[in-house]
């Protein structure tokens, strides 16, 4: 049984929490390890921002006279608007190489770590250290510049863990008789960075004791974009549930899910052996 564009203004009573772009200012990157190669992790923590499209990147080179000291760098961003500053430290890089059939083989490990602070307070939202292997048959330099190609993951895990997206149902676009509620329409579109096959996490909105908990009681995908502030999302767990949910007029949230960094971690584990 299919129900087309229900509206839910006057069936659900949902947190009025709206996504948002949030902006970022790459400061300082340093590291002893060449400027090549400090360039080369720029570069990528640049393109894992960017692709996102869910936050509004400012290189630190366009603020006049960013300082490399982060306490001075966000007192000098206080006036601007930027709402985070995002520093990273190339730690190092270990090349090994090994002659087997007539061939050199040489291995590459790249550390790096960064750290994202708010800018209206100075205080950190975010801060980790990673680390990649790359492998070459060419050369050093070759190896060391594949170590760098999930650089990019890694920050865009982090602009996802970050900046999660939160949004209303708009409207009901399929139902089933036995599967409850089985695509909807959300909210939240390409204007806040959101693609096709982003997971967003269904919660219902309790009171307890007098105070609201959340429980999480399914997940949709989404299917497709439709406008800067609209997408077709699929219920894929929890339809049933969701269906109660309207019927029984119980506030539910829904917050963008971090997507799990399966390739890394093979990544990283086949390249350790």
């Amino acid at each position: 049984m299919k129900k087309t564009t229900i509206v839910l203004a006057f069936l659900l009573c949902l947190t009025p929490v709206f996504a948002q772009k949030h902006s970022v200012v790459l400061g300082n990157v340093s590291g002893n390890e060449g400027q090549q190669w400090v360039m080369m992790l720029k570069s990528s923590i640049l393109q894992g921002l960017t692709t996102t499209g869910r936050i509004d990147v400012i290189d630190g080179k366009s603020v006049s006279g960013l300082s490399s000291q982060t306490a001075e760098a966000i007192g000098q961003l206080k006036d601007t608007g930027a709402e985070f500053l995002l520093e990273a430290q190339l730690e190092s890089i270990n090349v090994e190489s090994e002659y087997l059939n007539g061939k050199t083989y040489y291995k590459a490990k790249t550390q790096f770590a960064y750290q994202l602070y708010r800018i209206a307070d100075g205080s950190t939202a975010y801060s980790n250290r990673d680390f990649h292997y790359g492998n070459s048959t060419q050369d050093r330099n070759a190896a060391i510049s594949a170590s760098f190609g999930l650089v990019d993951n890694d920050i865009k895990a982090m602009v996802n863990n970050v900046f999660r997206v939160t949004a209303e149902i708009k409207a009901i676009n399929e139902t089933h008789a036995k599967k409850g509620i089985v695509s909807v329409y959300l909210g939240a579109g390409s204007d806040d960075g959101v693609a096709k096959g982003n997971i967003f996490e269904i919660f219902k909105i309790m009171e307890v004791a007098g105070e609201k908990i959340t429980e999480k009681i399914g997940e949709m995908k989404v299917e497709e974009v439709k406008t800067g502030s609209l997408s077709l999302c699929k219920v894929t767990k929890g339809g049933r549930e969701l269906q109660d949910c309207l019927d029984n007029e119980i506030p539910v949230q829904v917050t963008s899910r971090p997507p799990k960094d399966v390739l890394g971690g093979i990544n990283n584990v086949l390249n350790s052996l």
